[in-house]
Parts: structure tokens; sequence; C-alpha cells
């Protein structure tokens, strides 16, 4: 039987692989993968810990109930997101709040959300100017933040909003990821954290004032934040102002500069690939903005081989409450990690032929299992915004292939790096308008 101390892996210190796994994923992967195989042993900070991108393995994991793991860095996360947070809880409560949060964020209450897109979508558009030089992200941050103040928080009066977006963006800002990474850094006497919770500290004076006036009002609105003070458990209990604190919080920082990320990326892989953007714009031509592009098979196509190929998140880690059975040869303790590669996953060449070119063709010749397929992971831990994120993009991907023709300013590829639980562009995508419709 193999176990833990049998299989195969790299003899390198445990905080060499956590740094450069921690930066640079995508070359950590797949030379381990080239060397070991699907599922090695790696030496790492937090302690041995089995990495896999065997699609059985990660079957097995997504399939397992809410109970079964608990987070890996739970503690040093917490500061950012909060006890509360569901991205932080498991078993039952995790469950529970997951129930409460998924209607705003699913069906009938999320399409009600794709005219408030579509208006914002087109007054970013709008800014651009012919000949303008501009970073893709600065763009596609700028929409995704006027989504979430205007959806999430409810904010429409123009300085209110703006107030808000500042206070967001020194949230965003100031996070750094040293800390993430390096629990021991989280302290007033490091000056990136210290940065980090004043920037915090403000936001949460503000939304401490926004709860308490919204749980005055008889009807408090249609947004996130006004769904969720109302919302009830199963035992008729509501969340209390600092659970719904960390639950905002948490739909801002893993959900806002992911999908800025998507965009942006997406904005380049259509500039490199002209062939594809022509098949697109004939996809879209007729068809009326808002709601009427989410169903569009080839814009879901091209957004998922550009999350194939760059995904946001790198992996998806878990720790085991009880001995977990991950194939019939391997068991993982619960004094093990296990880390779910996403990057291996999606570079399978056996999944994926030529899995390093850009080809959406292959999302709509073949339908990919949950387990094969996963940027936003999987199972009852799935990213709970996922529907949200993929809303937001395909409007605003689908807004600037209409209106608008641009140029990268650099043709070479851009690198990834790290920039706080993501992965994104280092340079942020510079372009330029070439045209506007």
């Amino acid at each position: 039987m193999t176990t833990l101390a049998t299989l195969p892996g790299p003899r390198t210190p445990g905080f060499v692989n956590t740094l450069e796994y921690a930066f640079l994923p995508r070359s950590f992967t797949l030379r381990h993968n080239k060397k070991y195989g699907r599922a090695y042993r790696v030496p790492a900070l937090q302690g041995d810990a089995i990495f896999t991108s065997d699609p059985e393995h990660v079957r097995r994991i997504f399939a397992a109930d809410s109970d079964t793991f608990r987070v890996l860095a739970a503690t040093s996360l917490r500061a950012l997101f909060g006890r509360h947070s569901v991205l932080l809880t498991s078993g039952p409560t995790h469950k529970r709040q997951r129930k409460l949060l998924a209607p705003p964020l699913h069906g009938a209450r999320l399409r009600a959300f794709a005219t408030t897109m579509q208006q914002l979508a087109d007054r970013q558009v709008a800014t651009l100017t012919r000949g303008q030089r501009f970073r893709a992200l600065d763009l596609t941050t700028a929409f995704t933040l006027d989504v979430i103040v205007q959806t999430v928080f409810g904010v429409t009066a123009e300085a209110e909003a703006h107030e808000l977006r500042e206070l967001l963006k020194s949230v965003i800002d100031d996070t750094p990821p040293s800390a993430l990474f390096a629990p021991a850094l989280q302290q007033p006497w490091y000056p990136p954290w210290a940065r980090y919770l004043r920037a915090r500290a403000r936001f949460d004076r503000w939304l401490d004032e926004k709860i308490a006036t919204r749980r005055r009002l008889a009807q408090p609105g249609e947004d996130v934040l006004s769904v969720l003070l109302t919302a009830q458990f199963d035992d008729g209990t509501q969340m209390d102002d600092e659970e719904v604190q960390h639950q905002l919080i948490t739909l801002l920082l893993a959900g806002h500069e992911t999908t800025a990320i998507a965009l942006a990326s997406c904005m380049s892989r259509l500039s490199r690939h002209p062939e594809v953007r022509a098949k697109l714009e004939q996809e879209l031509d007729g068809v009326p903005p808002g709601e009427d592009v989410l169903r569009l098979p080839y814009l879901s196509a091209v957004i998922n081989e550009t999350l194939r190929i760059d995904p946001i998140v790198s992996d998806v880690a878990r720790i085991p409450n009880a001995d977990f059975v991950l194939d019939t040869n391997l068991t993982v303790t619960p004094d093990q990690l296990l880390i779910v590669l996403i990057e291996g996953i999606h570079l399978d060449p056996t999944l994926y032929p030529s899995p390093l070119s850009f080809r959406p063709e292959r999302f709509l010749e073949r339908k990919y299992a949950a387990h094969e397929f996963v940027p936003f992971g999987g199972g009852v831990r799935r990213c709970i915004g996922a529907a949200f994120s993929d809303m937001e993009t395909k409007i605003m991907l689908a807004t600037l292939v209409r209106k608008t023709s641009l140029a990268l300013q650099d043709e070479r590829p851009e690198r990834r790096v790290r920039r706080n639980i993501t992965m994104g562009p280092q340079h942020g995508v510079p372009m330029t308008v070439q045209q506007l419709r």
C-alpha cells in the first residue's frame, strides 16, 4: 500500500517548496507532475502535503460531505475574511450558511441584477476614447467594483458610491499577500499589515452604520446586504451584524478581484486570437445586450477556455477531519494536507489535448465533468458566487466586443503573479483603443 512516506516527491525544504508554489504555481506543478506523476508528496511549511491532479482523486474529494474536511490556513485567513466567513466554516455551520447565502446569488434574484450590470458595463466602456492607452485590469476592476457597490451594498447615490468605492479599493489594495502566507506577519508592527488594519477599520465603521440604517427600514431593498439582513435560517434565527459583515467582506475580497482578472485575461486572449474574436462577434450579432447573452455557447466557451489556461486560483486545499480514502492504495490522515492542483487538472493533456493552445471549441465538442474543469473549485465548497461572476463576465465581455476594437501594447505573454489569494497578469494587460462603435 502506498503511504505518504512512500509517495514520490521532491526532497527540497518545506519553506522552499511553499515559496515556489505560492508565487510560481504553474512551473512548480508542471515540473513536478512531469517528474512524479499526478500525485506526490511535498514537504511544506505546514507539514507534508499530498499534491494531486488525478481526476479520480479530485472526484472523491469533491463528492465528500461538508464535514469531511476543514479549511487549510483558516487561522491565517480569519483576520482577512472574519471568523464567520463561509470560506472558513465547515460541517453544519457551512451548510446552513450556504443555504442562506445562495438565494441572492442565484436564480431569479441574480437575473434581476442583469440590467444593472449592463448599465454599468455601458458606463465603463463609455469612458474609453479612441487612441487611449489603458490597463485592461483597471477598467475591469472599476466595473466589478461598481457592480458590488450597487448590487451587493445597494448604494446608488453618486457621492456615497464614490466614498464606498474608495473604502473598498483601500481594503483591496492594502491586503498584503506576504501576511497571508506568513501569518506571523499579521501584527501591527508590520507596516503592510498595519495599513490593511487601518483600511479595514474605516470600511467596518462605514458598514456598521449602513447595517444599522438598513435594519431600521421597513423595506430595506433587493441588494445582497438587504437580503442577508432579512433572511432567516431554518430555525427562524437571523445572521447577526458581525456575521453579515464577514460574509460581505468575503464576497468583496473573494469575488471582486477574481472577476476583474478573468475579464482582463479574456480581453488579452481575444486580442491575441483575432479568429476567436471574429467568431464571437458573429455570435453576438443581433443578440440584445443584457440577460440574453448569458445563453450564448461560444461566449461561454471563450470564458471557460480562458479560465482553464489562466485559472485565477491555483489550488483547492483541505485537511481531513478523519482518515480519508483517496484511492485503494492511499489514505490521507488528519495530520496531512491535501492540495488539489487546478493548474495540473486544466493542463492535463489527456483531458485537454495541446493544453497550452487557446481553443474555445473544445468546450463545445465535449462536456467536462465537475472534477475535470474546476475554476471555481467543486463539491459542497464550490465558490458560492460562481454564477454571479459568470454573469458579470459575460455581460462586460460581450459589451467590450460589441463596442470596441482593442490591441495589446505588447504581444508578449504577460507573466502571472501572486496578488493575494489570486494569480493575475503582472502588468494588468496594457491595451490601446483602436476603434469605438
